[in-house]
């Protein structure tokens, strides 16, 4: 028997919240410092103290990751840790896109399940994809709120059901129900709120779900952590087909892994790695069209096959480039240096050089201006006392140590590249002097 949801029979104070005098206040203030806010709360509103306190805190953590939702009139936050825990708008809006890889398929005929709702923000962009998405989420208030929510939004395609994923994977199973998609982003916190990130311990075991229900979904999309390796995560499952790293403005979000029931399993040194950075100066997800999807895709084996002679001479040229949070979490080290070109300056320093500039590059690129052998009294001559922008690749001191000892203060567009370099296999600290030309 399901769950009636209902914020007004389950939740009557989260229900209150769409009272109309309730919202203004809530807008009045969903800008100023929470405390404050709480301790002048009209005597009215003190039984409503914490979702009150709940709306505002939620409503500033979500101000550029879910605009859509912070934008909204009657749009109910749960409790701030599941913003945390939700996907962006953009990185949503992205893995929806996604499901479209192959255009033989009509997406307007199948069904996905999302088994980890929460705050429902991967749902809602899925329902945009798929002619149908099943929302889990065993937690009572979670699935409630994002029912409310999806109705305010206008998602008329999704079905909510409170229940836990693995009895609805069971239920499915003995049914011998087949879906099209099931998506699983498994909560990465145990029972006392500590994080953890292997498969194995996060709820639920995605390595016991697949064991057992794989054959419930045709296609399986997991989001992992950045932190969990992918290399674990290719020995612990099977049938692995795609592996997508997204990075948002540089910084890496989630992990994807797509699988595929109906096949054996695949050869990991084959499968297609992606490495994903979206950009934007506005990162509002109505501006989804006008996101910059900077790519590069390469596979274990290819990498492996890629040959770097450190024993030759090698020279630091005109261009110097920082590969993306994305690339490197792929591990595509050696890969970059074949695709584009470029020289690595030594096996563990994961930066690269070439004489003319290499157009598309996955990173930052820099103007070169000057290459200096590290030593204390010829880095206190050039570099000392001024302004820089401070970066350690494969280095013995820290940003911080280097500011201290030569009094280095924050630059704007000229950086300083502590690291190491290798030519005729020996290796040399060195500085690199450049400008930034492309972020």
């Amino acid at each position: 028997m399901q769950t009636r949801l209902s914020l007004s029979e389950n939740y009557p104070n989260y229900h209150r919240l769409l009272e109309t005098d309730i919202q203004n206040f809530i807008e009045l203030h969903k800008h100023k410092e929470i405390t404050q806010t709480l301790l002048n709360l009209p005597k009215e509103y003190q039984e409503l103290r914490i979702e009150i306190g709940n709306q505002i805190k939620s409503l500033q953590k979500s101000k550029s990751k879910l605009s859509l939702w912070y934008d909204s009139d009657k749009v109910i936050f749960p409790p701030s840790l599941s913003i945390e825990q939700a996907s962006s708008e953009i990185t949503a809006n992205y893995k929806a896109d996604l499901l479209n890889s192959d255009s033989t398929i009509n997406l307007e005929n199948q069904t996905l399940v999302d088994l980890t709702g929460g705050m429902g923000v991967d749902s809602f962009y899925f329902s945009k994809i798929v002619g149908k998405v099943i929302y889990i989420e065993q937690n009572e208030l979670l699935a409630s709120i994002a029912k409310h929510n999806f109705e305010k939004l206008g998602a008329e395609n999704i079905e909510v059901i409170c229940n836990n994923s693995e009895v609805f994977l069971e239920e499915a199973r003995n049914n011998n129900t087949v879906f099209d998609w099931i998506y699983l982003d498994p909560a990465r916190r145990d029972n006392i709120q500590k994080k953890v990130f292997l498969l194995e311990d996060c709820q639920p075991n995605m390595v016991e779900v697949w064991e057992v229900f794989k054959k419930v979904g045709a296609k399986w999309l997991l989001k992992t952590a950045p932190l969990l390796d992918i290399q674990l995560v290719l020995n612990r499952l099977t049938n692995i087909e795609k592996v997508v790293v997204v990075a948002l403005q540089n910084e890496c979000k989630e992990v994807l892994y797509q699988l595929d029931s109906s096949q054996k399993s695949f050869d990991n040194e084959k499968i297609k790695i992606s490495a994903i950075n979206l950009h934007s100066k506005n990162l509002k997800i109505q501006n989804y069209q006008e996101i910059q999807i900077e790519s590069f895709e390469f596979s274990l084996l290819q990498e492996k096959e890629v040959l770097i002679d450190y024993n030759k001479k090698n020279e630091i040229q005109g261009y110097l480039y920082e590969p993306s949070a994305a690339l490197m979490k792929a591990g595509a080290f050696k890969s970059i240096t074949k695709k584009y070109e470029l020289n690595k300056l030594s096996i563990n320093t994961h930066l690269y050089v070439s004489q003319e500039r290499k157009e598309n590059f996955v990173g930052k690129i820099f103007k070169i201006a000057e290459v200096v052998s590290f030593s204390k009294k010829e880095v206190k001559r050039k570099f000392g006392k001024a302004g820089f922008n401070v970066v350690v690749r494969n280095f013995p001191m820290s940003v911080k140590e280097l500011r201290k000892q030569f009094s280095i203060s924050e630059g704007d567009n000229q950086f300083l590249f502590f690291t190491t370099f290798t030519s005729k296999s020996k290796d040399e600290k060195i500085v690199i002097l450049c400008e930034k030309i492309k972020s």
